[in-house]
Order: C-alpha cells, then structure tokens, then sequence
C-alpha cells in the first residue's frame, strides 16, 4: 500500500509539474536568464505548494472547501496584478545576459517569489481533487498513506523539474544573446496575457 501511494505521488507531482501555465513560464524563463540553479530553486517553490495542497486535499477538504469559494477570486486577483508587473518588466526594458551569483538570499528570494505566486492560487487544491479521484486515492486509508502521497509529490515535481531546468539551461548555451532576449520578452509578453485573462475572469466572477 505504502508502495502504491508513493507511485500514485509521483504520477500526481509529475502531472501538476508540467511546464504550463505562467508559475511555469516565470521558472523557464528564470532557468533561461540567470541559469539552472535559480530556476530549479524557483521551481521548487511551486512543488511545495503542490505538496501542501495535495495534504489538504486528502485530509482537510472538507473544512476548507468553503473558505476556497469564498475568497479564492480575491486571491487570484493578486496572483493577476503581480503577473502582470512581471510581464510588464519584461516588456518593458532590455534585459542582459550576465553571470548572477547564485547568493543564499538571492535563492531564498527566488524561492518564496514562486512559493507566494502558487499558493494563491487555490484553484490548485481542486486540480488536485480530480488527480486524486482519478488515481482513486480515496480508496486508500488517507491518514496512513498522506506522508507517502506528499513524498511521491515531491519526487515527481522535484524530478521533472530538474529535468526540464537542466534542459532548458543547456539548450540556451548554444542561443545567440539577442535571441534569448527575445524568447524572455516573448514569455514576458505571454505572463502578462495571462495576468490580463485572469484578472478578466476574477472580475467577471465577482460582478
């Protein structure tokens, strides 16, 4: 049983780990401008998010359910504004490549950036739900198998991560710098779409 929780983290990790979205966008594009480390560091403050609510999904659901409808359009509107000064700085000026110093307060920094980002958005916890009922986690006895659901979260979203991160990051070695640039005002460009559609959403759901 111990086993097949672990596996049924992992499966869930490497799904909510997917490279989509604008949380994913700002780590690859960190990975791309200032190198591996900080991207990974970045990264894994979106993982820790997703093993915490995969922890309430499984144990506290209940109690919670009513508060995440309750303010989570409120919540999104904050993800939306800083997204879209994210973006906006992006767009706006004209970044360089330089060597970064992979400081401890820097990757503390970069961390909680990513970690503050995702745990507003609570929406994650629902995204969980239907990860969980389709694994059929539920069959299992949640208040043995949680420490094992959230350790195969972490492996899987900590794993793809570094995959992806160490991919992007070589790939970029061999890219012109005028052209990475460009690829990270492109992907300024695409966070502050997404900044711009949600705030929509948010909006619309509270008039």
């Amino acid at each position: 049983m111990i086993i097949i929780a672990t596996l049924k983290g992992v499966i869930t990790g490497l799904i909510l780990s997917l490279p989509f979205g604008p949380v994913g966008i700002y780590c690859m594009e960190k990975t791309m401008m200032e190198g591996q480390k900080k991207g990974y560091i970045s990264a894994l403050g979106m993982v820790t998010v997703d093993i915490v609510y995969g922890v309430i999904a499984l144990l506290f659901m209940t109690y919670v359910e009513g508060f995440i409808l309750k303010y989570e359009s409120w919540l999104q509107i904050l993800v939306a504004l800083f997204l879209l000064l994210v973006g906006w700085k992006k767009l706006e000026k004209r970044e360089k490549i330089k060597k970064i110093e992979c400081t401890p307060t820097g990757m503390v920094k970069d961390y909680f950036t990513t970690f503050f980002l995702a745990i507003a958005n609570l929406s994650g916890i629902f995204t969980i739900l239907v990860i969980f009922t389709t694994l059929k986690v539920y069959s299992e006895d949640v208040s043995i198998v949680a420490p094992f659901i959230a350790l195969g979260i972490m492996l899987g979203g900590a794993t793809e991560w570094f995959i992806t991160t160490y991919v992007i990051a070589h790939s970029t070695k061999v890219l012109h710098e005028d052209r990475l640039i460009k690829i990270s005002q492109i992907s300024g460009g695409l966070i502050f779409i997404f900044g711009i559609l949600i705030l929509a959403r948010c909006i619309l759901k509270i008039l």
